[in-house]
């Protein structure tokens, strides 16, 4: 949610980027396992998985290595349970000192861009949709990266306002492009799925405690886990939290709440039931709490924005105070030694109110927004995975449903309900030699009711879209450990309804499509240490939903074409480099006629080029260090111009050292370790200069122990 509306911004008629292969000698990023297991002498691995070859050996192959390499995914299915044929980069056991966030592994993944209150960028698709703040509340406008945490959907401002975390999440995996089959809802643009850690049948159990500096930061964590019922019943308990200020200075006696706290807090329990009378049953039930108080914007007042203060007393900013409230069951039970049935269940209950206010306190600079929401996720899918078979895939079903209410002082009112009904097919038939078959489909019913009043005008949408979403390709593996693969998908996301902010007329805009074609290539060298993967992508977009002037509006024609690199190459069993370079170009290839002058320009928030790169390496003493650098190139965040800044155009470079035993690690680290000033989005108005601006130089320490 934004502090206020603002005219979007031109961006610059950047020409198209000529690409040039590059080849990287890279590898995974090694941190503290915050695990709280073993920590004994690390074990290399596989560190990719090879298209056509996920057998037992390699998935005993990639769980036996370093607890904390990262494994890239392209051209090849994710689990047995998403067939994604594209390009996925899968983080295992982030330290969460480092990865506080789950939106902080953007400087890890190719043609990825973050934001410091926003949903993250993929392949210059804005994460959070065509619009933000109350742009987004009154249309109901979507996401266009979905976020799914253990099977179940991430509310659209849930996420943005309670983030989930990292601590005690098995793996973060990052898909790009649409994910429509598998994913579905608010997938356009792409994915970030994340799996928390299962109960254990051993005891296990750690507590972590830190400092930042950046704030005066204090954070705390600790995990409990083990058996109830011997090989039946396991339980896993989890907490962590941060306190302390923003990085962000409010300078003034007159604010009506204290806009400098930052409070985040996650509980979470999960019972793993498998019954030795049904061996072929597997339950898992979890609670979650999770809540958010203070800052979550992240904006600094102008002239200078790098003062890092927010001192102009004729803007207004907010605070929230967010809980979201979760209970899901998620049960498998093996029909077949190839075939699986998986069932998941889960509601959700979401409760966020912001205050607004300026540092005058003054009367008019006050409101407040509540903003209640209860939904229900049903997904039963047949998953098909016979050890040796020509075909396997995954059918299923899935039902989505969403009531919404909103409560304000601000000028917007009113309830809204979804429901989602879909039917998904996805699966891989091998044809000879090497050459398989790539094939899916998704056919899915949204129904939208929204009933928001304005103080200038109400939103009355009462509409429905049915969608198929084809997907088709080939794959041929040259040799276990080189392959390619090509495919192309469909994706979508739905419209809207709106009211026009000049005069208060309700309008409506239409649902936004784009069919990809990927050309994606996987390869192990010097004795599989060296892992290299490319992606090459071509979207085509048609009626591109974008906010100009205030209006949602259908870009007839947009396309974007890129390349992404990755390589992890583990030079030994202590040392591993890792890096990823993604490419891009976008252009408005049509519009409407009012808004020919958009025509030839970049999409919002489409950096040409990112940049990652780092090394890790550890020592038989128990001593490890590492660093990671990370560039992201210039961009626009708004299409339009005139009041826009060009954002982007930073380097961030990290890194950190400890010492590990097998019942304690200590860990310094540091972020933005050169102070670069990182401008994510920035706008003029009437008021003065405001933008959004990433943290600057931090330093950090986190003690573990554990049993």
């Amino acid at each position: 949610m934004h502090r206020r509306c603002v005219r979007p911004s031109k961006g610059r008629n950047d020409s198209a980027t000529r690409y040039v292969c590059l080849a990287l000698i890279t590898g995974s990023l090694c941190v503290p396992d915050m695990a709280l297991a073993d920590d004994t002498e690390k074990t290399p691995g596989a560190s990719a998985i090879t298209p056509a070859k996920k057998t037992k050996a390699a998935k005993s192959e990639a769980d036996s290595a370093n607890p904390t390499e990262t494994i890239i995914v392209v051209g090849d299915k994710l689990d047995r349970l998403q067939n994604t044929n594209s390009a996925t980069t899968i983080l295992r056991h982030l330290d969460a000192s480092e990865y506080r966030s789950l939106y902080d592994v953007v400087n890890r993944v190719p043609n990825m861009i973050g934001n410091a209150a926003d949903i993250p960028t993929i392949r210059g698709m804005t994460g959070s949709g065509a619009a933000g703040g109350i742009f987004s509340l009154m249309s109901g406008s979507r996401p266009r990266t979905a976020t799914i945490i253990d099977g179940l959907p991430e509310t659209y401002s849930g996420q943005r306002y309670v983030d989930a975390g990292t601590w005690d999440m098995d793996q973060v995996s990052v898909l790009r492009g649409p994910q429509a089959t598998t994913q579905g809802r608010n997938a356009i643009g792409g994915a970030i799925t994340l799996n928390s850690k299962a109960p254990t049948q051993y005891w296990q159990a750690g507590v972590r405690g830190g400092y930042e500096s950046s704030g005066s930061k204090g954070v705390f964590a600790g995990v409990l886990s083990g058996p109830i019922i011997k090989d039946e019943l396991a339980f896993r308990i989890t907490g962590d939290g941060v306190r302390g200020d923003s990085y962000i200075r409010y300078p003034g006696d007159g604010w009506p709440f204290n806009p400098h706290e930052v409070s985040q807090t996650s509980i979470r329990g999960k019972l793993l039931w498998t019954p030795k009378i049904l061996p072929a049953l597997k339950v898992t039930l979890m609670g979650w709490h999770r809540e958010q108080h203070g800052e979550y914007l992240y904006t600094a007042t102008g002239p200078d924005l790098f003062r890092y203060r927010f001192d102009n007393p004729d803007m207004n900013t907010r605070i929230s105070d967010s809980s979201i409230d979760q209970a899901s069951l998620r049960a498998s039970y093996r029909i077949s030694p190839s075939l699986t049935n998986e069932l998941t269940y889960g509601h959700v209950w979401y409760d966020a109110l912001f205050h607004q206010g300026n540092a005058l306190g003054t009367a008019n600079s006050l409101g407040h927004l509540a903003l209640r929401e209860q939904n229900n996720t049903v997904e039963d899918r047949l998953v098909l995975a016979p050890a040796h078979s020509r075909l396997n895939g995954v059918a299923g079903f899935y039902y989505f449903n969403r009531d919404q209410t909103i409560r304000s002082d601000m000028g917007v009112n009113g309830p809204d309900a979804e429901r989602t009904y879909a039917g998904y097919l996805d699966g891989t038939l091998h044809l000879i030699g090497g050459l398989s078959l790539i094939a899916g489909a998704r056919v899915e019913r949204e129904e939208q009711a929204r009933n928001v009043a304005l103080s200038w005008g109400k939103v009355a949408l009462n509409a429905g879209t049915t969608m198929f979403l084809p997907k088709g390709g080939l794959s041929y593996s040259f040799t276990p450990v080189t392959s390619a693969s090509f495919t192309v998908r469909r994706g979508y996301n739905p419209g809207g309804g709106a009211i026009d902010w000049d005069n208060g007329t309700y309008y409506q805009y239409g649902k936004e499509t784009v069919t990809t074609y990927e050309l994606g290539g996987h390869t192990e060298l010097l004795d599989r240490k060296l892992s290299l993967n490319t992606n090459l992508f071509y979207n085509d977009y048609h009626d591109y939903q974008d906010l100009l002037n205030y209006t949602f509006v259908n870009i007839p024609h947009g396309r974007s074409l890129g390349l992404e690199l990755e390589a992890i190459y583990h030079v030994t069993k202590s040392l591993e480099l890792f890096g990823g370079l993604g490419l891009l170009d976008t252009k408005i290839l049509d519009a409407p006629e009012a808004y020919r002058s958009v025509v030839g320009k970049k999409f919002s928030n489409a950096p040409s080029a990112t940049l990652n790169i780092g090394v890790e390496k550890s020592f038989r003493n128990g001593f490890f260090l590492g660093a990671n650098f990370n560039r992201v190139g210039s961009y626009a965040s708004q299409v339009e111009s005139g009041t826009g800044l060009v954002a982007g155009d930073y380097n961030v470079l990290n890194a950190h050292l400890g010492y590990r035993t097998r019942h304690y690690t200590i860990r310094f680290y540091t972020k933005n370790l050169t102070n670069e000033n990182i401008l994510f989005s920035g706008r003029t108005n009437w008021a003065g200069l405001q933008a959004q601006v990433g943290q600057p130089r931090a330093f950090g320490f986190t003690i573990d122990g554990r049993l």
